[in-house]
């Protein structure tokens, strides 16, 4: 295979070089934002949304996002890269990918999302180049390499190597994930079929073989919405779990559905993904774009979005952080396990626990109707870890008032009675969010668990030891924000210890 250069004087390491730049100077202004967050990966400055290339390589962590770095907006995208060796703390290295071909470089383009992964030694994208040609917006697959770990591409010489959608798939046809099965490279990626995402179109997973990563066979479709899956399926996944394979993807026009999980058994050969069971990996208003990383101690790490399109009407409105030089970061980092019912199960990462400071705890308690103060050394960045004594707990509800403060809070509500898990942030802020957002919530017979994490505009619930997730933006701005826990109809045996959570 032929690759383009990398020498300074290329076209594309002009664009890296005008890239950096831009980002230090955005860095510069969002190093003072009051909405920055404390322990949840961010671009130093600039736009981010979509993980790329999840990679455990080279005994780091690589995470690849899409990135605009020379506003704090949606833009001609780039893909940022950072390093870790705990995911936790996370060094940013230079841009890594820019626009720089006549496939790839339009101002409402760029280079869009992907994954990365290792062939000969070499650290290799598989990307999707965007650009239009008059008003067609046009979408192709690309791969560029590296030799130094990801410092530096070069692009492939004969791109795009898939240059068009098969016949009855729509331009929106995107975000390659490659992985090796046998001796052969497959590619599984999201399109529409018929009319397209805005125009009823139905979602889809197709898939393509290689022999060699420069020329791709089309496969077929081998997982498709008839109109009850959206009409597109964005970054789709493809990972074993549990003697099983999961495809993920976050489907376009689905409703409060951001990250839908198929489980089923693979057939490459002959392109047939059979599945059996549908869930989410989050029922909160923001969790988007989540990518699976094998790492060496052999758990599955996902990284996604801690953001969604749902709010931001038509690209024009980005939210309150963005007048700060930056928007958007990530979810936390998971763990996903499959249980013994074959259920997916989502945890947080246990290295976050290094974070932990100042450990504060109640014991037992019983509490009642009238709302009771949590002990917390940083109401705004924080853990907390609450059991609920479900022998001894005959409420039909507990409420969890977080970051509350005269007429603000955002509250999550245990709903024992019809066992739902309910996040209410209609008076989190100052009208930037709202709504109410609710999952099933699995119960046992004895105790319920529940983790929280707050950051400075994020709050992630996860329940039943992971089979009920929320992930949420807020933005409060009021002072003196606490945190409350109060019962509906009875008493309930709590327990609750929390953490304030030091800078990463």
């Amino acid at each position: 295979m032929d690759w383009m250069a990398a020498d300074p004087a290329s076209r594309h390491s002009r664009r890296i070089d005008e890239a950096q730049q831009a980002q230090r100077a955005l860095a510069q202004q969002a190093a003072h934002g009051a909405f920055r967050q404390r322990y949840h990966f961010m671009a130093p400055g600039g736009w981010i949304n979509d993980p790329n290339g999840c990679i455990w390589y080279g005994g780091q962590y690589h995470l690849f996002y899409q990135h605009n770095p020379f506003a704090a907006v949606w833009g001609k995208m780039h893909w940022g890269h950072a390093v870790s060796r705990d995911l936790v703390h996370w060094e940013h290295l230079p841009v890594a990918l820019a626009p720089s071909e006549p496939y790839d470089d339009h101002p409402r383009g760029g280079v869009f999302s992907g994954s990365t992964f290792e062939a000969d030694g070499a650290l290799m994208a598989a990307y999707t180049a965007t650009s239009f040609r008059g008003d067609q917006h046009v979408q192709t697959q690309c791969l560029a390499r590296s030799l130094d770990g990801g410092l530096r591409f070069e692009k492939y010489a004969n791109n795009p190597v898939i240059a068009k959608p098969p016949e009855g798939i729509s331009a929106d046809f995107r975000d390659p994930r490659v992985l090796r099965q046998g001796d052969k490279w497959y590619m599984v990626l999201g399109a529409s079929i018929g009319a397209g995402a805005w125009h009823g179109g139905e979602g889809c997973a197709l898939l393509y073989e290689s022999d060699d990563l420069a020329v791709w066979r089309y496969h077929g479709i081998i997982a498709r919405s008839r109109g009850e899956l959206g009409t597109m399926w964005e970054c789709v996944d493809l990972y074993p779990l549990g003697g099983r394979w999961v495809l993920s993807f976050s489907p376009m026009f689905l409703g409060d559905s951001k990250t839908v999980c198929l489980v089923g058994d693979m057939d490459f050969p002959n392109a047939r993904f059979v599945w059996d069971a549908r869930s989410e990996l989050d029922w909160g208003g923001e969790y988007y774009a989540p990518q699976s990383m094998a790492d060496e101690r052999g758990r599955t790490v996902l990284m996604a979005w801690q953001n969604g399109w749902d709010w931001m009407p038509w690209f024009r409105d980005y939210g309150p952080v963005s007048s700060e030089g930056w928007c958007g970061s990530m979810a936390l980092p998971r763990r996903v396990l499959m249980d013994d019912r074959g259920r997916i199960v989502s945890e947080p990462a246990e290295e976050l626990a290094m974070l932990r400071r100042d450990e504060r705890s109640t014991g037992w308690l019983e509490v009642g109707e009238k709302a009771m103060e949590i002990p917390c050394a940083d109401p705004a960045a924080f853990e907390l870890d609450m059991t609920i004594d479900l022998r001894n707990t005959p409420a039909r509800a507990v409420h969890l008032d977080l970051r509350a403060g005269g007429d603000k809070r955002s509250r999550l509500t245990i709903d024992l009675a019809h066992r739902r898990l309910i996040f209410d942030r209609t008076r989190a802020d100052d009208g930037w969010t709202g709504g109410v957002r609710s999952c099933d919530l699995p119960l046992k017979e004895d105790a319920l668990d529940l983790r929280v994490f707050s950051d400075t505009v994020s709050i992630e619930a996860f329940a039943a030891g992971g089979l009920s997730c929320m992930s949420n933006l807020i933005y409060p701005t009021h002072p003196d924000q606490r945190c409350r826990v109060s019962v509906e109809g009875g008493t309930a045996r709590i327990a609750i210890t929390t953490w304030r959570m030091a800078d990463a």
